[in-house]
C-alpha cells in the first residue's frame, strides 16, 4: 500500500489457537444426555445405582433442576459466569442456525446419521428432561413437533431418536449460517504513506504466504481466506515447479513476521493456478491454496481469523464504490523492505471505460480485470501485496471483489491498480474446491 508520485515501471505486486466454546459435560455422540439441567451436578444415589440426585445451582430446583428463573441460563464452570440465552427467533423458515443454535426455530428434523427426529411430545421423553410438556417448552422451541432444537446450550441443535429400541439423542445436520465477511472493525490509528497501519481484526481474512528458499523462510505474497481450508491468491505468486512443501500460510497476524497468540499457521497441501493464466499479460491471475490439516475443518474461526464472502453471481457494484485493500507490502516502490505491520487503504472502483491500456502504460487490460484507485493519489497496493484482497461492503458483509494483481508504479496519480475480477471465477473456485 503506497503513495508514489512518479514510478513508471510496470510491476506485479509480487514480493522478491483460541479458546473453544465451553459447555456442560455430556456423553459422546449417541449417548445419553445429562439429566441434570442448567449446570446441575448429577450424583448416583447411595441406596440404588439406578437412581440419581441433582445438586442444582442457585436459582434452580426440581428433580432435574428444571424449575428456575424465567430466563434460562447455563453455568459455565471454566469461567464461573452465566450465559443469558438469546431471545428465541420466531422465523420457522430458517434454513440454518447461528452460534450454538439456541434460537433456531426452523423445521429441520434429521440428524447427522440421517435418522428422523422423535416428536418432542413423545411420552418416552418425559424422563429425558426436555419435552413438549415442560412449563418453559414454548420459550425453548419445544412443542408437538419433531424439529431440531438446542434447549440446553449445547454446541448445535439436536433431537432425540429411536435406535435399537432405545431413545437416544444426536446432533442434527442443520447447516450453520455463514458468517463470512463479518468482522470487529478497529479504526486505523496511524496514517502513513500509502495507507494506514491496521489490525488483523479489521481484515481477518488476510493471509500471509511465506516461502522457504535455501533453508531461509521469507514473506512472499498475500492471500485471502474464503473458507475453512482454502485461501485465494494470485497465480503469478506461484511459477511452474513451485513445490507446495516450500509454502506456509499464516493467518491472524497484525505484524508480518512477529508471532502472535491469535495466529494460526498451516502448511499447504496443494495449490492450483488457473489453467489459462497468462504470465505475460497476467490474465486469469488467480490461484487456490488448500491448507493442510488432518481434520475436515482447518481454521478455527476467531475475531482474527475469519473468511471473507465471495461475491454473488452477477454482482456489479456502482462505479466509484469505496472499497478496501490490505496487505504487508512495501510503503513505496523504492522501499527496501516490506511493511512490518498490516496496512489498509481505501480505493474506489473505476468505471470499465476508465480501466484502459491508455491509463496503464499501454499494458493489456482484459475483461477478467478491474481497476481501483484512490482519486486523491494517497492509497494503492504495492510490491508484496500481490494476492491480497480488494473487499467492498455489500448487503452488510465484506465481499471479495478483486485480488491484487499488478499496476504501473505505486500510487501514481490518475493511475489505478489492477485486480483480478473475482466474480468471473466463481464456478472455477467451486469446481476446484469440490475436487
Amino acid at each position: 500500500l503506497v503513495y508514489q508520485p512518479s514510478c513508471p515501471a510496470f510491476v506485479s505486486w509480487l514480493s522478491p489457537p483460541p479458546a473453544k466454546k465451553r459447555r456442560q459435560a455430556r456423553a459422546r455422540k449417541g449417548g445419553i444426555k445429562p439429566l441434570c439441567l442448567h449446570g446441575g451436578r448429577c450424583q448416583k444415589a447411595l441406596y440404588s445405582p439406578n437412581l440419581f440426585i441433582c445438586f442444582c445451582p442457585p436459582g434452580f430446583s426440581g428433580k432435574f433442576c428444571e424449575i428456575g428463573e424465567h430466563t434460562p441460563i447455563c453455568y459455565i464452570p471454566i469461567f464461573w459466569k452465566r450465559n443469558v440465552r438469546s431471545p428465541p427467533s420466531s422465523d420457522t423458515r430458517a434454513v440454518c442456525y447461528q452460534g450454538g443454535g439456541d434460537t433456531y426455530r426452523g423445521t429441520w428434523s434429521t440428524t447427522e446419521s440421517g435418522a428422523e427426529c422423535v416428536n418432542w411430545k413423545t411420552k418416552a421423553l418425559r424422563f429425558k428432561g426436555f419435552h413438549a410438556d415442560r412449563p418453559d417448552a414454548l420459550q425453548l422451541g419445544l412443542g408437538d413437533h419433531n424439529y431440531c432444537r438446542n434447549p440446553d446450550n449445547d454446541t448445535q441443535p439436536w433431537c432425540n431418536i429411536f435406535k435399537n429400541g432405545v431413545t437416544k439423542w444426536e446432533h442434527c445436520d442443520v447447516p450453520v449460517c455463514s458468517t463470512c465477511g463479518l468482522r470487529k472493525h478497529k479504526v486505523a490509528e496511524i496514517q502513513i504513506k500509502g495507507g494506514a497501519y491496521s489490525y488483523i481484526e479489521s481484515h481477518p481474512w488476510q493471509a500471509g504466504i511465506f516461502v522457504k528458499n535455501r533453508g531461509l523462510e521469507g514473506y512472499h505474497c498475500g492471500g485471502i481466506l474464503i473458507n475453512s481450508c482454502w485461501v485465494l491468491s494470485a497465480a503469478h505468486c506461484f511459477p511452474k515447479g513451485f513445490h507446495p512443501r516450500r509454502l506456509k500460510v499464516v493467518l491472524g497476524r497484525t505484524f508480518r513476521v512477529k508471532s502472535s497468540a491469535t495466529e494460526q499457521i498451516f502448511q499447504v497441501e496443494r495449490y492450483i493456478t488457473h489453467e489459462k493464466y497468462d504470465p505475460r499479460t497476467l490474465d486469469n491471475d488467480i490461484a487456490l491454496l488448500k491448507l493442510k490439516h488432518p481434520f475436515e475443518n482447518c481454521v478455527t474461526e476467531t475475531d482474527s481469523v475469519h473468511p471473507v464472502c465471495l461475491p454473488k453471481a452477477g454482482l456489479q457494484l456502482p462505479d466509484w464504490t469505496e472499497c478496501e485493500v490490505s496487505g504487508y507490502g512495501k510503503h513505496e516502490m523504492s522501499s527496501p523492505f516490506h511493511s512490518e505491520r498490516l496496512k489498509e487503504g481505501h480505493v474506489r472502483l473505476y468505471p470499465d471505460s476508465s480501466c484502459t491500456p491508455a491509463r496503464l502504460a499501454n499494458r493489456t487490460v482484459t475483461e477478467n480485470m478491474l481497476c481501483a484507485g484512490d482519486t486523491r493519489q494517497l492509497h494503492d497496493a504495492c510490491k508484496g501485496d500481490s494476492g491480497g484482497p480488494l473487499v467492498c461492503l455489500n448487503d452488510g458483509r465484506m465481499r471479495l471483489i478483486g485480488i491484487i494483481s499488478w499496476g504501473v508504479g505505486c500510487g501514481t496519480k490518475n493511475t489505478p491498480g489492477v485486480y483480478t475480477r473475482v466474480v468471473r471465477y466463481l464456478n472455477w473456485i467451486q469446481e476446484n474446491i469440490r475436487v
